[in-house]
């Protein structure tokens, strides 16, 4: 008698846990470096408007922001081609990083020109902020490659350690320039040293971790850059879309007007809800694109899960932000920044857009749908000033802080729009029956704490009447399970079974 053959052992699964473990451990260690780099951030986002005053703190904005821009065209796109392909194939970053830092080197002459030929005539203190954060973001341009291969390498310990060095040493010498009142030109030093030193302990990992070696080869650095060019126009589209609003709006009201101080202001408190984007992009690239690599439906699968999680996690800290805009600012930068609360509630919408943005981002690149993200993009881009323009003169007579307000309606307009045109590529493959349904029970709550909220302003101090609304949008997502008891169930046993699936 013939012994029938055992049956054929299903790997796709076990592949799936093995890749969500990982990714889990790596977002946990980059989200405690994170978490204690948000200490730091802090201490820049509010300690700065307070010392600096809404005129002079509008000049550092700009500044930044305004170097920040110029910055975006050093990525050349290879931050988004090694997070695709050192996944899979990590020795071949010695093949062109070699060339790439020498073509970066190239294209920083002509961004010096740029910057001297827009900023002639602007106020002496916007000009020496953009000159010294140029700096700071040539390091940090730098940074970001390094992370990106050590991200797509799985080897994130040394950039966690990393993260929290260059932050503390920022924040720290921020602090103390305040302390000590520095005057307004050595306040941006400490981002220089801090990324400056970071960038020297990141090549030293990524040089162990993809054993790197810098080398320069022509052939494949203009293959790289071939490849890359619709990422780098997409990124240069995107990175301007997120920092150019503050640069327009200094250019719309008066060199000296307050406006841009306070819009600064809230958009930097905004800001500290995408610290997490690295995570997102750190640990979900390298999973979805080994997931498409061993099969496409393990990649819309988590595709549309993580769909779900972002809708559903962002949702309601958008809504707290919303809610809270004056207590936040009060306590945070104080009532001189009270303007800008109208600039934040509508800044705070944001939140959601952008993390779903990066997600379907990922999700097009991996795909190979890189003109289709360069496209949307570029109109993206050329959209947000226009709508800027629209707006600001339809809201600045409401009062101080009114044009700040219509460049955050403009903002948060631009961003909804992109989320809907990827979501119309992508359809069922990112939002299928489960999550649409989730994402309109989450609406719903929204609505129902926002009514809450309205009449429980009058009758209670902010703190307990945030706490009050976040316990009912709890209770209201655990009844109608937004947020279901099996999903935490599934992630506590994927935490509790790590050690034994790395064993294995």
């Amino acid at each position: 008698m013939t012994a029938s053959p055992p049956p054929q052992e299903d790997h796709s699964a076990d592949h799936t846990r093995r890749e969500g473990l990982l990714a889990l451990r790596n977002g946990a260690k980059l989200a405690a470096s994170m978490i204690l780099t948000w200490g730091v951030a802090l201490i820049v986002t509010f300690k700065l408007p307070k010392y600096l005053g809404p005129e002079r703190f509008g000049h550092y904005r700009f500044g930044d922001q305004f170097a920040m821009s110029l910055a975006v065209f050093l990525s050349l796109g290879v931050d988004t081609y090694i997070s695709r392909e050192i996944a899979v194939r990590p020795k071949h970053a010695s093949e062109f990083f070699g060339g790439v830092l020498v073509t970066r080197a190239i294209v920083i002459l002509p961004l010096i020109v740029v910057a001297f030929l827009f900023l002639d005539g602007e106020v002496h203190e916007r000009r020496l902020a953009a000159a010294l954060f140029g700096v700071a973001y040539l390091f940090t341009a730098l940074n970001q490659t390094f992370q990106q291969t050590l991200q797509a390498a799985s080897k994130v310990d040394g950039l966690a350690v990393a993260n929290v060095v260059a932050k503390v040493l920022w924040g720290g010498g921020t602090f103390a320039a305040v302390t000590m009142q520095a005057p307004f030109w050595m306040l941006p030093l400490p981002m220089i040293v801090g990324e400056g030193l970071k960038a020297a302990f990141l090549y030293i990992a990524t040089k162990d971790a993809v054993d790197l070696e810098l080398r320069i080869d022509v052939e494949q650095t203009k293959k790289v850059l071939k490849i890359a060019f619709p990422f780098y126009i997409a990124n240069v589209a995107v990175s301007l879309g997120s920092s150019i609003d503050v640069v327009v709006l200094g250019k719309i009201v008066s060199k000296t007007s307050e406006e841009v101080g306070w819009y600064g202001s809230a958009r930097q408190i905004a800001q500290l809800s995408a610290l997490l984007s690295p995570i997102m992009s750190g640990v979900l690239i390298p999973m979805m694109s080994r997931a498409r690599a061993r099969n496409e439906d393990d990649f819309y699968r988590i595709l549309r899960r993580g769909f779900e999680a972002v809708i559903v996690i962002s949702l309601p800290l958008t809504l707290l932000l919303a809610l809270g805009a004056e207590y936040w600012i009060h306590i945070t930068i104080k009532d001189r920044f009270l303007p800008a609360a109208d600039s934040l509630r509508w800044l705070a919408p944001t939140f959601v857009f952008a993390y779903a943005n990066v997600l379907l981002w990922l999700a097009l690149m991996i795909l190979d749908r890189s003109w289709t993200i360069t496209i949307v993009s570029i109109a993206g881009l050329l959209l947000l000033p226009v709508l800027i323009i629209i707006a600001v003169p339809l809201f600045a007579p409401l009062g101080p802080g009114g044009a700040g307000m219509g460049v955050a309606i403009a903002l948060s307009t631009r961003e909804l729009i992109i989320v809907l045109v990827f979501l119309a590529f992508l359809r069922d493959k990112a939002l299928d029956r489960r999550g649409a349904l989730s994402t309109m029970k989450s609406l719903a709550i929204c609505a129902i704490v926002a009514v809450a909220d309205h009449y429980l302003t009058k009758l209670t101090i902010p703190p307990l009447r945030l706490a009050a609304d976040a316990a009912l949008y709890g209770m209201l997502a655990i009844a109608l399970r937004v947020i279901a008891p099996s999903d935490i169930k599934a992630v506590l046993k994927m935490v509790k079974d790590r050690k034994k699936a790395a064993a294995s």
